[in-house]
C-alpha cells in the first residue's frame, strides 16, 4: 500500500474515533437514583412517547454531549440543559420530560451542572453577576419550572403565564408582577426561597425584572405596613386541609384530617379551585388512588391551582 494511500485511511479512521467519541448519549431512569426501568437514547427525540417513555423519566444519566430536556414535545415547554454528569432527581421536571436533543456547548443557556452534589439541584453559580431568578409551579419548589436571568415583561414567551407559586432567588432583587409589562399587583423579593407570594400573586405571575437594592427596601417597608394594617383572613375551620369549590377561598369548604383515596365519596371529586393547608404536608393528585398528576404543598393559602384547578381527586399527608 503506497504512502500517501495509508496517510488518508489513517485521517479517516482518525475523523471516524473522534466523531464517535463526541456523539451525544444520556439514559432516562423510570425512579430516582438511576433505578427502575430506563431508556438510552444517542439522537434528538422530539417525542418520547415514541419509545414510550413519555412524562416518565425521574433521573438522568448524561454520558456525553449536552442536551436538552423538555416537558413538552417539539422541544417546548420548560426545558433544562444537561451536560455530562448524574441527576439522580429531577427537581421542577420529575414525570414530565416529554422531548430531548443534543445542542452545542457553550451557547451561553443555564444549565444543570455536575458540581460534585451530585443530587440533581441545578449548580445556580452560572447565572453571572446578576442573579437569578427560578419559578416553580408547585409549593414549596416543585412541579413545573423556569429559570430567568433577565428582565421578562410577558411570563407567556417562556409557557408559564399565572402558574407561579414558589421561587427561588439566587442573587439581586426581582419584581414580580400580576400583568404583563410590569403592572397589576407587584411585589419584591430578596434572595432565597419564597413559598408565599401573598393573594393577587399566587399562581397570577405574568411579569418580573431586577430592581435596585434601595427600591426593593423602600418597597419591602411599605408591604410591611400594609400587612401589619390589613392582616390577611385567617381560616378557623377545623381541619388540616381545606377545599374550596371556587377560586380565592370562595364556596363552603371541604375540612379533611386524613388521607382520601377517591373524594368521589365526599361528593367533592374534580371540584376543588383553591385550597388552605393548615397543618403538614399534603400530595394532591388529579386521580384517585394518588395517580396521575400530583404536587406536594405545604401550609398556605392557594388560591389558585393552575394544572390542578378542578381536577384533584385524592389526597394525602406526606409529612
Amino acid at each position: 500500500m503506497n504512502r500517501p494511500l495509508t496517510h488518508a485511511l489513517l485521517c479517516a479512521a482518525a475523523f471516524l474515533t473522534h466523531a464517535a467519541t463526541q456523539a451525544g448519549e444520556l439514559t432516562l431512569f423510570e425512579d430516582d437514583n438511576f433505578r427502575g426501568r430506563a431508556v438510552t437514547v444517542r439522537e434528538t427525540t422530539d417525542d418520547l412517547s415514541r419509545v414510550g417513555f413519555n412524562d416518565k423519566a425521574s433521573s438522568i444519566l448524561v454520558r456525553s454531549g449536552t442536551w436538552d430536556v423538555c416537558t413538552d414535545s417539539g422541544f417546548r415547554g420548560n426545558c433544562k440543559t444537561l451536560t455530562p454528569g448524574e441527576y439522580r432527581s429531577m427537581p421542577g421536571m420529575n414525570d414530565a420530560i416529554s422531548s430531548v436533543r443534543e445542542v452545542g456547548r457553550g451557547d451561553g443557556r443555564g444549565d444543570w451542572r455536575n458540581d460534585g452534589r451530585n443530587d440533581g439541584r441545578p449548580d445556580r453559580g452560572n447565572y453571572g453577576r446578576r442573579g437569578s431568578l427560578e419559578v416553580f409551579s408547585g409549593a414549596g419548589q416543585n412541579g413545573g419550572a423556569a429559570r430567568l436571568d433577565r428582565d421578562n415583561g410577558d411570563f407567556a414567551s417562556i409557557g408559564f403565564n399565572d402558574r407561579t407559586t414558589s421561587i427561588v432567588i439566587d442573587g439581586g432583587y426581582w419584581q414580580l408582577c400580576s400583568d404583563s409589562n410590569y403592572q397589576g399587583t407587584c411585589r419584591i423579593f430578596g434572595p432565597g426561597r419564597h413559598d408565599d407570594l401573598g393573594r393577587g400573586l399566587d399562581g397570577r405571575v405574568s411579569s418580573a425584572r431586577m430592581v435596585d437594592e434601595r427600591e426593593a427596601r423602600r418597597q419591602q417597608q411599605y408591604e410591611q405596613n400594609q400587612y401589619q394594617q390589613y392582616p390577611r383572613q385567617q381560616y378557623q375551620q377545623r381541619g388540616a386541609i381545606l377545599l374550596f369549590p371556587d377560586a380565592d377561598m370562595g364556596g363552603e369548604p371541604l375540612a379533611l384530617e386524613r388521607d382520601t383515596e377517591d373524594l368521589v365519596r365526599q361528593n367533592f371529586n374534580d371540584r376543588a379551585g383553591s385550597i388552605v393547608v393548615n397543618e403538614g404536608q399534603w400530595e394532591v393528585c388529579s386521580d384517585s388512588n394518588f395517580r396521575g398528576r400530583c404536587e406536594v404543598i405545604g401550609p398556605g393559602q392557594y388560591a389558585r391551582l393552575n394544572a390542578l384547578d378542578n381536577k384533584i381527586s385524592s389526597l394525602r399527608r406526606v409529612r
